[in-house]
């Protein structure tokens, strides 16, 4: 296996890892090395998967911004292609995933107050966890934002 395959593969490993499809994170590698967009059959044969299995998964990540569909005039294929990463903000995307949490949980330790304090406390320190969580993300989401930004102004 050359080092390019074991990056597609090893990408699969960490979005499986991550609670997304294998399927999905080896399309993703496949893309950032290709550097270029590929139509579905492309994709399907590169990664010798169905091309439904692949469908499925290219449409759920393209809703997820992390790749852009894209299309030409008199070709009925799809075509795919890596999205911009400051478009696919992971870091901002988790930090709002654990406000919701936060808020989720706090609604929960609102109504146990009454019935069992102890548990009540417990189920607060997961709550200032995800709080925590999603303001430090923020923080370095907003960090590499600007570290971009001053990378683009020195060119």
């Amino acid at each position: 296996m050359s080092a390019t395959e074991r990056f597609v593969e090893e990408f699969g490993l960490i979005s499986q890892e991550g609670g997304d499809s294998r399927i999905s994170g080896r399309i993703i590698g496949l893309l950032i090395v290709e550097g270029r967009e590929l139509s579905l059959h492309q994709i399907s044969d590169r990664l010798k998967v169905s091309r439904a299995s692949v469908s499925t998964n290219a449409r759920t990540l393209a809703r997820r911004g992390a790749i852009i569909l894209t299309t030409h005039a008199g070709d009925r294929q799809d075509y795919y292609q890596i999205a911009n990463l400051r478009d696919f903000d992971m870091l901002g995307e988790l930090s709002e995933r654990f406000k919701r949490h936060a808020k989720t949980i706090e609604s929960c330790v609102v109504g146990m107050r009454s019935e069992d304090s102890p548990a009540a406390d417990r189920a607060a320190d997961m709550q200032r966890f995800f709080e925590k969580s999603a303001e430090i993300l923020e923080h370095w989401a907003t960090s590499l934002r600007e570290d971009e930004a001053t990378r683009k102004d020195t060119k």
